[in-house]
């Protein structure tokens, strides 16, 4: 073999290696993805567009919005995604439920997203800016119910519309906004048209509303430990947000949000793994716990080397380079985390599910009041990384105990808890 013909050749290895990885995640799962991904692209661009234009106290100000944005994020799809391949209805009937729950995560966030605003803002602007940046969580919300209602339509490519609304409000609020306030409103806009959107481009029909509460009402049982486990989650930023400064929430709150980059293949992996856990769960659960500890060992590195030139040359920001790679230290524990949760909920063990979530709250408070009034932001990264892996430990004990006898059939395991968007993976945005 001549040297020339060595770069032909790993070419060739790489694209059949990533035409195999396609065929083995699925279609619509691998748009699903790239949507995902392109989120998290508007994600960054937000980060450099609020950091570069409005300082780095603005960061904080969006720091705070994601305590409201992740929280309704969940609660606001109402349990809808778990429940649409389950009920036997028809398509226009599902969708017109979907539509309805756009309007209806509106009038859940408004009040939220006020009330966190008038409370954390430190003036009348900050808060209107803290409420209108937090309006992403039913934006979040509504963008998971249309996932599960395009993939039952077969029609995943629409999904594109929610990014693409975001990326608009995005170059829109960049152009024309000449202050925070203002870009908020921009962007926030381009966000509930992109998902709305979605929806009124499915066939839709005629829904009563008793008939939309008995969804609701179905749904909703599936949304207690979510809601918890996020809730806790965000109890470390509103902590942050009254013992640090507004630039080191700042940074805190950009070095979070590469912990989404990094959870978001094993928030894909999950989703796609929880019906085989489900159906064997003796079977599957030591396999898919290694793959995602290997997983998240792999993007919490790669996601590591990229918050060097993010930090240097984007953010402007040398702190970040190193802070964010300490932060991703907790990725492995993390995904070991997401694996043992699903798999909780897989095999229908949602009270033990509920008792952890509860015990995360305690850590939360605990750990970061402590860390952070020890050691300000490296307290806080401490603390993040000693919860990841005392959440595994404990999460792992726990499964052990409620895995179903060996011989025992699938039917015979209680009704699951759907996994949504992986709440134990799930960070700011």
């Amino acid at each position: 073999m001549t040297a020339l013909s060595m770069p032909g050749l790993l070419g060739t290895r790489v694209i059949s290696f990533l035409r195999n990885r396609f065929r083995n995640f699925g279609a619509d799962a691998a748009v699903i993805l790239f949507a995902r991904m392109l989120q998290n692209v508007n994600g960054f661009c937000l980060s450099i567009i609020i950091v570069r234009k409005f300082g780095l106290a603005a960061a904080g100000s969006l720091t705070i919005a994601t305590i409201a944005t992740v929280v309704l994020g969940t609660l606001c799809t109402f349990g809808l995604p778990y429940i649409f391949a389950r009920e036997k209805a028809e398509s226009r009937t599902r969708n017109t439920v979907g539509l309805m729950a756009w309007f209806g995560a509106m009038v859940v966030s408004v009040p939220a997203g006020l009330a966190l605003g008038l409370v954390t803002g430190q003036d009348f602007t900050e808060a209107i800016v803290i409420f209108l940046l937090a309006l992403a969580g039913p934006f979040f919300a509504q963008t998971n119910v249309a996932n599960a209602l395009l993939v039952l339509e077969n029609r995943t490519s629409l999904i594109i519309f929610a990014p693409l609304g975001n990326l608009a409000g995005l170059v829109l609020g960049y152009l024309f906004a000449g202050n925070l306030l203002g870009f908020a409103l921009i962007l926030t806009l381009g966000r509930l048209v992109g998902t709305l959107a979605i929806f009124l481009l499915l066939p839709l029909g005629r829904v009563g509303i008793r008939a939309l509460m008995s969804w609701v009402r179905s749904g909703l049982r599936f949304l207690t430990a979510d809601v918890i486990n996020l809730g806790a989650d965000q109890a470390s930023v509103m902590i942050a947000s009254y013992l640090m400064s507004r630039s080191e929430l700042g940074i805190f709150g950009l070095c979070r949000q590469m912990l989404t980059l990094s959870d978001t293949p094993g928030w894909s992996r999950l989703v796609a793994w929880y019906p085989q856990v489900f159906a064997d769960p003796r079977g599957t659960i030591p396999k898919f716990t290694r793959q995602m500890l290997a997983l998240g060992i792999f993007c919490g590195l790669s996601v590591a080397v990229l918050c060097v030139p993010l930090g240097y040359w984007i953010y402007h920001l040398p702190a970040f380079a190193y802070l964010a790679p300490l932060l991703l230290c907790s990725v492995p524990f993390r995904y070991l985390v997401g694996i043992y949760d699903m798999s909780l909920r897989a095999i229908g063990a949602v009270r033990a599910t509920n008792e952890i979530t509860l015990l995360r709250c305690v850590l939360v408070v605990a750990l970061y009041t402590v860390g952070i009034l020890l050691a300000d932001i490296y307290g806080a990264i401490a603390a993040t990384i000693v919860l990841a892996m005392i959440s595994a430990w404990i999460t792992r004990i726990i499964l052990r105990r409620n895995l179903p006898p060996e011989a025992a059939d699938a039917k015979t395991v209680s009704e699951p808890a759907g996994i949504g968007a992986a709440p134990a993976l799930e960070a700011s945005r």
